[in-house]
Parts: structure tokens; C-alpha cells; sequence
């Protein structure tokens, strides 16, 4: 049991509809499972499709805000690389990002007629801020091949477990994800889980 842990801070970052909440709830479940304290932030920007959302997870003894500062994020979950570059002032050595190459192009670049920018320029972006670790995977493929892409935030989950980052023992996230699932998509989301993390461990 990691109870002794201070302070982690996690960012999980997406548009809506990708199951930002979802993955959230499965992470501070498995903080409570473990016996840890942890707040979690309101969600900021818009909960709508596509609009921007993110969530705010500070898991530890010291933790009472539940705000991030600047230069203290120790993990970044990013469904989406858009919304990788939009956290990317929270990013040091000693964060750890798991990120999503599958881009959605928000509404607004569009109707205001933006460059978009390509996602090797966002992992140039990031790489150059010299996190932690960088782990860029196709979620959406990914997730597809599992069975269906709606469990795309299951497949980062799993990738974010692999990291072996999170200040859980082995296998808590993955009973969490059994506690939060709908029972109708638990074997869906377990395996999406399951490929996530085997999609970094292989590498």
C-alpha cells in the first residue's frame, strides 16, 4: 500500500465525449481502494462533444487543493494531442505523459479557419520540455481493434498502468476499472485495458 506518498498530480486532458470523467472516476477509485487521500477538480471548459474538458486529480497525505501548480504535474493523460499541447506549461521532468495521436480538430480552428497544428509538431513541442517520459500511441486504433473505439480512454488507462507511474499497487487500477464499468461493457473495457498496456510494455 502506497499510503506514505505526499503529493501526485494528475492531469487527465480531452474533448468531450472521449470518457474523460470515466477515467478519472476509475483512477480516484483506485486512490480510495488503496487508502489515499485524493481531491479531484471540477471539470474545466466544456463537457459538450468536442468541446475542451479536463480534470484535476491531486492524490497524496500533503494534498488540501485540489489545483495544480504550474511545475508540479506529475502525470499527463491527454485523449486527445490538441489538448497534450494546451497542458504543456504544466510539463517538466518530472512528468510523465501518456497522449492519444488520434487528432480532433476543435470546431473553433475551423470556422476561424486556425492552422491546425500536425501531431509530430506537438510531440517535438513536448519532447522539447524534456518530460519525465513520453508515450504517444494511436488509442483510437487501438481501441477499435478491441472492439469498439467508445473504450478508447480504457486503452490509455491500461497504457498509463504500464507506466507503473501511478502510487498504486500492481493491478488497482485495473479493479477499478472493474468497479467502474457498466457491467454490459466490463470484458470491452477490461480488454481495451489489457492492449493499452501491452501496447507500451512491448516497446
Amino acid at each position: 500500500m502506497a499510503s506514505d506518498v505526499s503529493e501526485f498530480n494528475v492531469i487527465i486532458a480531452g474533448v468531450g465525449g472521449q470518457g474523460v470523467l470515466f477515467s478519472s472516476r476509475v483512477i480516484t477509485r483506485a486512490a480510495l481502494d488503496s487508502g489515499l487521500n485524493f481531491v479531484q477538480s471540477e471539470v474545466h471548459g466544456l463537457a459538450q462533444r468536442y468541446g475542451s474538458i479536463k480534470t484535476e486529480i491531486r492524490i497524496g497525505r500533503d494534498v488540501v487543493s485540489p489545483l495544480i501548480m504550474e511545475g508540479t504535474l506529475d502525470l499527463l493523460v491527454a485523449l486527445e494531442p490538441i489538448e497534450a499541447l494546451r497542458y504543456a506549461s504544466y510539463v517538466t521532468d518530472r512528468t510523465s505523459i501518456v497522449m492519444n495521436t488520434h487528432l480532433v480538430a476543435p470546431i473553433g480552428a475551423y470556422l476561424e479557419r486556425k492552422r491546425i497544428p500536425k501531431v509530430e509538431e506537438i510531440l517535438d513541442v513536448l519532447q522539447a520540455l524534456k518530460p519525465k517520459r513520453l508515450e504517444a500511441l494511436n488509442a483510437v486504433e487501438v481501441a477499435e481493434r478491441a472492439g469498439d473505439i467508445v473504450v478508447t480512454n480504457s486503452v490509455l488507462l491500461g497504457a498509463v498502468d504500464a507506466l507503473g507511474v501511478l502510487p498504486f499497487e500492481e493491478g488497482a487500477l485495473r479493479r477499478a476499472l472493474e468497479k467502474e464499468a457498466p457491467k454490459r461493457y466490463l470484458e470491452l473495457n477490461l480488454r481495451a485495458f489489457d492492449m493499452g498496456r501491452e501496447e507500451i510494455l512491448k516497446r
